[in-house]
């Protein structure tokens, strides 16, 4: 066995991590039953979705050893099967490169060849389909005839493996092999009515899934069977190679664009007795939740009736996507809310999340709540775990297994505390720290404590939350803020807000001059756009940001293009270093130079198309799309693309903790941007 390995001149070819030298000794490990082997070849041959040149090279051994004795013969047909969905890594990472390589003869070159790996790996797997029908038919092992129907699922469709997998479909006495060879089947657009009769809960859901699959509608019998089944066969969808760590969602998302649909299955499972299952549920619900504006909507009083669930996980996942969902919460989901806050003596980490949930539909309730945390005592330290609580914490989660919630995830919610309230309220800025980011000014309670608060924070990112948060809701006086600024390293968001007190905040100039000398660049040109907003001159401000444009750092630019709008047209001067940067690599640094560009000329006609590049729903696009507004009408272009993102029926998240209200402030921005660009004078509103 592996006879030929040494003919291949390993040395020469290469794989994720450069040459490929490695691999053999990792197949002949591989042969020797070394798990580590495996998930090596995991990581160099495929790596996360994408091949190599060594691949191909390697699968003729891969297929070898699925007859070596001590081999894990269902890790390998899986990577098998990941190989032949591999793709290539510049194709896939192309969007990521700056947009001076994007569309080069290079870049082209480069993909062209990974394609033909890409193609030569597939053609490498699909020489092994003997092997893979041979298991399918004949091994005596059911977990080894799922992983042959798997992979045989991944290869094109050929009728032979057809009537292979249409044998084991109806007649294999495993359930497990007869859901894969479904699942299989439907991967060859093959559906039979039959197996919707399966006497097994879990080939059922297959045949269901498969249906939906290749076009059924999730109604009647189908979505019977989801909702019935799906929860019978919990324990035993890990277990096949299709899935592994959420089965109930898994198993939802064949549902696909039908939001309804989904909307109506976890409806019965989050009905369920079990609490495996409605745990499963509640976690499953977040895709559906975080895709569409509508589920959200529809699933929100269903996880608001969730709230008072005796099962931890269950109301942790409920308060964590209500939490998410912004404002698409709704009102009617405050009391619900607020009970389970009110169950918890202290501010737990399902309770903190219940918290922003409240903060996200403006509940007075909230406000008073969050006054209370930034009034509150210090929590006293907290002693690490010892090794031997750690260690039964751990083997609690291993020995439950939760197949909805999964291993893994058990361990981390027992690690992190979900579900154990702490004994009073303390002042725990990192619980708060997402609902004080969604403040407004309605929250008066919270006006009177932030301040206090701050001078509590420790320097830096947590500070800065709480400023920013001040700002936004009317909090602090003049000399508030210019306290913050008698420190070695002061905040920005504290001069920021300064500047924005424009005229008022002119008992700071002393302060703002003082920084003005700072030794930080990062603190003079913020100090000089407050002076410049607070004064109505912009002379410092220009000399140091003509400093920053020509400096040779992309942060120093950045920083200056951040300034320059409080200079207004007497910025004039400087916009050709301002023009040079429209089409800089750096995103930030093109958006910023657009807007920049804007305010010290006022020509629209070639900051407008510079910014429509950055109008996607991320902190970019955000400040992107706030600057087509300041512009006003004549950034009339932008209005079908800002209408498109209003009547979006997707959610236009940017990142994984806070989709909704990621949403929310986008709608905002567009809508705002709307409004002021079809105002008085403008194209006129639809």
């Amino acid at each position: 066995m592996l006879r030929e390995l040494d003919a291949v001149a390993w040395p020469d070819l290469t794989h994720a991590y450069g040459e490929a030298d490695d691999v053999p000794d990792l197949l002949r490990r591989l042969a020797g039953g070394e798990p580590e082997a495996l998930h090596a070849l995991y990581g160099n041959i495929w790596h996360q979705g994408t091949v190599y040149e060594a691949t191909a090279f390697a699968v003729p051994f891969l297929i070898e050893l699925l007859d070596a004795p001590a081999t894990d013969v269902v890790g390998i047909l899986r990577l098998l099967a990941a190989i032949a969905g591999g793709s290539s890594y510049m194709d896939v990472h192309q969007r990521y490169l700056p947009a001076s390589q994007q569309g080069s003869d290079e870049l082209a070159a480069q993909i062209a060849q990974e394609l033909a790996w890409v193609a030569a790996a597939r053609a490498a797997v699909s020489a092994g389909r003997p092997a893979y029908a041979r298991l399918l038919s004949a091994s005596p092992a059911e977990d080894v005839r799922a992983a042959a129907a798997y992979t045989l699922a991944a290869l094109d469709p050929a009728t032979t493996d057809t009537v292979a997998l249409q044998a084991r479909a109806a007649d294999d006495p495993s359930p497990i092999v007869r859901a894969s060879a479904m699942l299989a089947l439907s991967a060859r657009a093959v559906v039979d009515p039959a197996h919707l009769d399966d006497p097994e809960p879990l080939p059922r859901v297959a045949a269901a899934m498969a249906h939906i699959l290749n076009g059924g509608a999730v109604t009647g019998s189908l979505a019977a069977i989801l909702g019935r089944d799906a929860p019978a066969a919990l324990p035993s969808v890990p277990l096949l190679p299709w899935e592994s760590d959420d089965p109930l969602a898994w198993v939802l998302s064949v549902a696909g664009p039908d939001w309804r649909a989904q909307v109506r299955v976890l409806a019965a499972w989050l009905e369920h007795p079990d609490p495996a299952v409605r745990s499963g549920a509640v976690y499953a619900a977040e895709d559906p939740m975080r895709t569409w504006r509508a589920a959200t909507a529809a699933l929100a009083p269903l996880l608001a009736a969730r709230l008072d669930d005796p099962e931890p996980a269950v109301r942790h996942w409920a308060a964590t996507h209500l939490a998410a969902a912004g404002r698409a919460a709704g009102a009617r989901s405050a009391d619900a809310l607020w009970g389970l806050i009110e169950r918890s003596p202290g501010l737990d980490a399902t309770a903190a999340r219940a918290l922003t949930a409240l903060v996200s539909v403006a509940d007075a309730r909230a406000d008073g709540l969050l006054a209370r945390v930034l009034a509150a005592p210090d929590a006293p330290p907290a002693a690490p775990p010892s090794a031997t609580e750690r260690l039964g914490l751990l083997t609690a989660a291993a020995g439950e297994r939760d197949p909805a919630v999964g291993w893994h995830r058990a361990v981390r919610e027992r690690m992190s505390g979900i579900g154990d309230a702490a004994a009073e309220l303390v002042f725990d800025l990192p619980a708060v720290q997402p609902a004080l980011a969604r403040l407004g000014s309605w929250a008066t309670e919270t006006r009177t404590a932030i301040i206090p608060a701050i001078a509590r924070a420790r320097p830096g990112h947590e500070q800065n939350v709480l400023i920013a948060a001040a700002a936004r809701i009317g909090a602090g006086a003049v000399p508030d803020y210019v306290a913050m600024l008698r420190v070695e390293h002061p905040p920005a968001a504290a001069i920021e807000a300064l500047g924005g007190l424009g005229a008022a905040a002119a008992p700071a100039l002393p302060e703002l001059r003082r920084l003005l000398g700072h030794a930080e660049l990062t603190v003079r040109l913020p100090a000089a756009a407050a002076y410049a907003r607070v004064t109505g001159d912009p002379g410092p401000l220009l000399a140091l940001a003509e400093e920053g444009l020509r400096g040779e750092r992309m942060w120093q630019r950045n920083e200056a293009l951040h300034a320059l709008p409080a200079a207004g047209r007497a910025a004039g001067p400087l916009a050709p270093l301002i023009a040079a940067l429209l089409t800089d690599d750096d995103d930030w640094t093109s958006m910023r130079a657009a807007g920049a560009y804007w305010h010290a000329t006022g020509d629209a006609e070639r900051a407008v198309p510079a910014l429509l590049r950055h109008t996607t729903s991320r902190p970019l696009g955000l400040a992107a799309v706030a600057c087509l507004g300041e512009i006003g009408p004549p950034a009339a272009a932008a209005l079908p693309a800002l209408r498109a993102a209003i009547d979006a029926p997707d959610r236009q998240p940017h990142s994984d903790s806070s989709w909704g209200h990621d949403d929310d402030l986008w709608l905002d921005a567009c809508t705002a941007a709307v409004a002021r660009i079809t105002g008085p004078g403008g194209p006129g509103v639809r």
